[in-house]
């Protein structure tokens, strides 16, 4: 069962994170402002190396970072480790945003 802590009043504890998540997003905009044109690509966390679709996502990523392309995935095990994987082959960037 939830037990609210009474004593607590939300409309004035809450509103004083709002700055601080503007800090996070500025912070994170900055972060990714200077990267080269880049390709995001996101995909299955289950996918393992041996799977068509990793060894496809890994070969995708190789030839656009070769292209000049960085290549931005939600940081994720599976597809997105295999297209990290395939921008470290191509020599390019690679960024995995959470």
């Amino acid at each position: 069962m939830l037990k609210i802590n009474a004593n607590v009043d939300l409309t004035i504890t809450d509103p004083w994170h709002v700055p601080q998540i503007i800090n996070e997003l500025i912070e994170g905009f900055d972060n990714l402002a200077h990267l080269p044109p880049s390709v995001a690509i996101l995909g299955s966390s289950r996918a393992v190396p041996e799977d068509a679709v990793y060894i496809a996502a890994v070969e995708t990523a190789r030839l656009l970072a070769q292209s000049g392309f960085g290549i931005t995935t939600g940081g994720g095990p599976g597809i997105m480790e295999a297209a990290n994987k395939g921008a470290q082959e191509g020599g390019n960037i690679s960024i995995g945003c959470t």
